[in-house]
């Protein structure tokens, strides 16, 4: 009974006061709203379970290898013949699927050709995984027989997208890679694969991987040291994971001496699905994001906090009289705290429903923002019941936290002083520095900090976008294709590459054209093990590792990368001639450290013919914008063909335009292919920056908020110490005191709260940089963060902007009437 005429009382006080309950009400909105939004990326990332039956059950297959040296990359793929065998030898599994992810095949849909992504999987998969078809079926174990299964299931998302959600699709034919296969069903909506972040369009058996892989992929599928694959295995019931592991590692010692020369220093690790639904190598970065933005919209909650607190404690300023009144009759003082809190908890609430609405808006503008690998992704973000709990949760706690302090205060008022005739405003000005003072401070520390962080990324998005990428960027277009979804045979794909350059160098516009097998900051190149002569192959710790780009002769004058020494391609490079490479400067010295490079030779693994440095050129960006120098390799994509090919083409002015042109002559040459990447090369450039484009943005919008938030918190307190202090001002202007006088007291007593708050601000943010320099140095472009430049400023604006919002209750203070003013109540 109490609690519902708490709740009415309060519903009766918000409607007396409208701009008030407004004001609070959008406050928390903003705050809890971006936490929701924020919130509903984490839950899908982190919390989103895998489809899949008694997913505690699953493991999956890594390879540890300390020999290959990659950053932050030290969870590596399994073999084709690794994972067999431990599909065969380890006892503690029921079950081990192979699969290999982001096999691209040529799909004609609607007269449409199109590009889109396929898993490569054994035919137990979906057993294993425990995934039932939702139409249809999914593979059996005798389409394991190589050549045996041209069957395909479909994801459901993709199903629904490309196909109109046709139910009568199953038991159709659609053509991949030029071969017929037949749709044998559909699988569950929201089952991806054994992952999170998105899955594939699509699933093949393995069985046809002669019809669905090319280049090295199909070269090496059955190599025991070629990492391609990936492996995920259900555990016997009864087993634990630790005997699995101890299989496993047994396993591990008896392959490196049956194969020394591709298992050397290899093991094998089994991960629980429930932590490796997200890629173990990204998984500490991921969190780190997600831990840093969700900190981030924590401060604009705390800051929107504070500021409630200071709108309820200048509220019940006014209301002191009437809690003294029912405190003098009778009223216990949990009583007056519980209505208090009530009315507290009312604007939460409402805050939170305004705030969800948000959320829904905040969500769509993100996931419009998602990175380019996310196009066509099957994920969404779902507001499920943990985001609405979430939701609700932080409500509750956002309206105990700000609401309990002034409850605290305002139910202890001095009765003998508030039951006076005045209403007590000597005895409240008295208190220079009290809880509104403390609560702007506050504000003004995680406004700081919220700033900083901002300023550092906005910083390294202004570094990242003015990085040299090592080539020219300018009026250059690609477009990729892949005559290997086709199935051409080796002599007709040379021929047709050497047709499309044709178009392209006769088409009107452009200046010069070139191929290469990969796609600078899209997919760098392929890792291959490099064995400098001298040094034995089969020692398996000789091998140094570095990325290849198979490329035509005139590529790198074509992107405008210079050879610093040798010389590039010519006409003496043929197929049959002695194998050739040019190299970047990373791979020079780190292959043959403080020796001339020219003339060395080295083979790659699994190679008898030595290859010969003819050239060294300068380095470029392969993989990332912020990446390290990277050994990198260019080869003659004569001597080392690729079906899989971009043609480059520098053009006048007007990309773009070129670019339809093209893509029409080169569909011409063969209407099934579908062509892929059609772009100028800045829009790589561009997707490259997505990451610090995404963070600096999300990071300056909710700075914004707080700083807002802040300068009306700053405000507010003012404006109230003001007005309780009418009477003194109006005694000093009697006694004689300047208008300028009275300004400059105000203002200075609110550059001493201001201050302090600075000063901790500062000292808490740098506290914050030394303590997470490390992860932060893996996400900023060439600044630290400790970038005085940046706290310097961020000081400098928070202080400007507080004493600006001083400035006008401050001046307000100043033109008071002294006759008023001493007849102010």
């Amino acid at each position: 009974m109490s609690l519902l005429q708490d709740i009415r009382y309060a519903l009766r006080s918000m409607r007396k006061s409208p701009g008030f309950t407004a004001v609070a009400i959008i406050t928390l909105a903003l705050g809890i709203g971006a936490n929701t939004a924020i919130f509903t990326v984490v839950n899908t990332v982190f919390f989103n379970p895998i489809p899949v039956r008694n997913p505690e059950r699953l493991v999956t297959l890594y390879t540890i290898d300390p020999g290959v040296s990659v950053r932050n990359f030290n969870f590596l793929p399994i073999s084709l013949p690794n994972g067999q065998d431990i599909a065969k030898e380890i006892d503690a599994f029921s079950g081990v699927a192979i699969f290999t992810r982001g096999v691209n095949v040529s799909m004609t849909i609607d007269g449409q050709p199109g590009q889109y992504g396929a898993d490569a999987v054994t035919a137990n998969y979906f057993d294993v995984l425990g995934v039932p078809a939702a139409m249809g079926r999914t593979f059996r174990p005798e389409e394991d027989s190589e050549g045996s299964a041209p069957v395909v299931v479909l994801n459901y998302g993709f199903w629904e997208r490309k196909f109109g959600g046709n139910r009568n699709l199953v038991g159709q034919n659609v053509l991949l890679n030029g071969q017929g296969f037949t749709i044998i069903g559909v699988a569950p909506r929201g089952f991806e694969g054994p992952n999170v972040l998105g899955g594939p369009d699509m699933w093949v058996t393995m069985s046809m991987h002669d019809q669905l892989f090319s280049g090295l992929l199909k070269t090496l599928f059955k190599e025991r040291r070629a990492l391609f694959f990936a492996g995920v295995a259900r555990l016997k019931d009864g087993v634990r994971l630790e005997q699995a592991s101890q299989e496993l590692k047994v396993l591990g010692s008896n392959l490196e001496q049956a194969f020394p020369g591709a298992n050397k220093g290899r093991t094998f690790l089994a991960i629980p699905l429930l932590q490796s639904g997200i890629n173990p190598n990204l998984r500490d970065a991921l969190t780190f994001a997600g831990a840093m933005l969700m900190t981030v919209v924590g401060l604009v909650l705390l800051i929107a906090c504070a500021n409630i607190a200071n709108l309820l404690l200048s509220r019940a300023a006014g209301r002191k009289r009437e809690i003294s009144i029912r405190l003098a009759v009778g009223a216990s003082r949990s009583r007056i705290i519980a209505q208090l809190l009530t009315e507290a908890l009312l604007l939460a609430i409402l805050g939170g429903s305004l705030g969800l609405l948000l959320a829904v808006v905040g969500r769509s503008l993100l996931w419009n923002f998602r990175p380019p690998f996310f196009a066509n992704t099957n994920v969404s973000l779902p507001l499920d019941h943990r985001v609405l709990l979430f939701n609700l949760g932080i409500a509750l706690l956002t309206g105990v936290f700000f609401g309990l302090a002034p409850a605290l205060q305002s139910s202890r008022p001095d009765l003998v002083s508030e039951l006076k005739e005045r209403t007590g405003a000597e005895a409240a000005a008295s208190r220079r520095f009290g809880l509104g003072n403390l609560f702007v401070m506050l504000q003004v520390v995680l406004s700081q900090v919220a700033l900083i962080g901002a300023g550092l990324f906005l910083m390294s998005l202004r570094n990242a976008q003015e990085t040299d990428p090592g080539f020219d960027t300018h009026n250059l277009g690609m477009i990729t294709f892949d005559v290997g979804s086709l199935n051409y045979e080796a002599s007709r794909v040379k021929e047709f590459q050497r047709r499309v350059l044709e178009v392209v160098q006769s088409t009107p516009g452009v200046q010069e054209a070139t191929l290469s097998s990969s796609v600078p900051l899209v997919n760098g190149g392929f890792g291959r093990s490099v064995f400098p002569e001298g040094s034995d192959p089969v020692a398996h710790r000789n091998g140094m590792f570095g990325q290849v780009d198979s490329i035509s002769p005139d590529y790198l004058q074509t992107m405008r990368i210079p050879i610093l020494r040798g010389r590039g391609f010519d006409s003496s490079v043929r197929e049959d001639s002695p194998k050739v490479v040019v190299l970047n400067e990373s791979a020079a010295k780190r292959f043959w450290p403080n020796e001339d490079t020219i003339g060395k030779r080295f083979k790659f693994f699994g190679a008898d013919e030595w290859v010969q440095v003819i050239g060294v050129a300068r380095d470029s960006k392969y993989n990332t914008i912020g990446e390290d120098p990277t050994p990198y390799m260019y080869l003659s994509l004569l001597q080392y063909p690729s079906a899989a090919v971009t043609v480059f083409f520098r053009t006048g002015p007007d990309t773009k335009s070129v670019l339809g042109t093209l893509r029409s002559r080169i569909q011409e040459l063969d209407a099934n292919l579908p062509l892929t990447n059609v772009w100028p090369i800045g829009e790589v450039f561009s997707q490259a920056l997505w990451a610090p484009r995404f963070a600096a943005s999300l990071l300056g919008i909710f700075a914004l908020i707080a700083v807002v938030l802040c300068s009306v918190g700053i405000y507010g307190v003012v404006s109230y110490s003001v007005g309780q202090r009418v009477r003194e001002m109006g005694v000093r202007l009697a006694l004689g005191a300047q208008p300028r006088d009275v300004l400059l007291m105000v203002l200075r007593q609110s550059a001493v709260t201001i201050g302090i708050g600075l000063a901790v601000g500062l000292t808490t943010a740098f506290a914050l940089a030394y303590a997470l320099a490390r992860l932060l140095s893996d996400l900023l472009f060439g600044i630290q963060a400790s970038e005085p430049l940046v706290f310097a400023g961020v000081a400098m604006l928070l202080a400007l902007v507080g004493l600006l919002a001083s400035y006008i209750p401050a001046r307000r203070a100043a033109k008071v009437d002294p006759m008023v003013a001493l007849h102010y109540e």
